[in-house]
């Protein structure tokens, strides 16, 4: 049995891809097996967690027993684990003893992952993690969004349940349900016969725009004065309106 421990009761910045042990337990891990990777599988109850076995760690970190071991908070999470110390069992596993991925179908929670090649980012990530588990959620650092962490669920994988990744070349496809739910509007608390009749009919509901304001009258101008009198329709006589006519001497 080993002492589980949640990565942050570590004072040193580890990846999040991995569990980690002292180096005296690693080496003792390491020489029972002539594998390039080994894994851990964690059994709590009827769930289980596999995740890669990091470098050693230094710490002074004691809890009598010696024998402890320290996950990423979000793997703990997959089998409901607190990590503070929980004694639960390890089974350690050679890379070899897994099938290789050859299909795998993840579906996100954010479409923030959508930056550059996600291929390429995708797979490198992976093959960091290790070990994918169909019907689990995992949490992958988009290197293109500074490490900002992203959630995906691992919808299917091929051959196996529990696949190995290790930079092949796979089948990678992306569920978008999860992202793309349409809004559902909740039902009006009124009957459907009580509301307005301006209600049923959206396009006489719709704002309409406000009437716009006539153009300014053009501002009366005085009438330029006209040498030799008023000017009228029809022949100019200067004498129209004079009050004398002249001599007819």
């Amino acid at each position: 049995m080993y002492s589980i421990w949640s990565t942050v009761y570590l004072e040193q910045d580890v990846d999040s891809y991995s569990c980690y042990v002292n180096e005296t337990m690693w080496k003792r891990i390491t020489n029972e097996q002539e594998s390039a990777r080994m894994f851990a599988r964690i059994v709590k109850d009827d769930k289980f967690w596999i995740c890669s076995l990091g470098q050693p760690i230094q710490t002074e970190f004691r809890d009598g027993t010696n024998k402890n071991v320290f996950i990423p908070p979000w793997m703990l999470e997959q089998i409901a684990c607190a990590g503070d110390g929980e004694l639960l069992q390890i089974d350690w596993f050679p890379s070899e003893a897994f099938d290789h991925s050859t299909k795998i179908l993840l579906k996100p929670y954010d479409k923030a992952f959508e930056v550059g090649d996600i291929q390429e980012q995708l797979s490198y990530e992976l093959t960091k993690l290790g070990i994918l588990q169909k019907g689990t959620n995992i949490h992958i650092k988009m290197p293109e969004l500074h490490g900002f962490e992203v959630m995906f669920h691992v919808t299917n994988i091929e051959p196996a349940s529990v696949v190995l990744c290790q930079g092949d070349e796979v089948e990678l496809e992306f569920d978008y349900s999860l992202i793309e739910i349409p809004i559902a509007h909740p039902p009006s608390p009124y009957p459907h016969d009580a509301l307005p009749s301006i209600l049923h009919y959206p396009e006489l509901s719709a704002p309409q725009p406000e009437p716009s304001a006539p153009p300014p009258e053009p501002s009366a101008q005085p009438p330029e004065p006209v040498l030799g009198g008023i000017q009228r329709e029809g022949r100019y006589n200067p004498w129209r309106d004079k009050a004398f006519k002249p001599s007819s001497n």
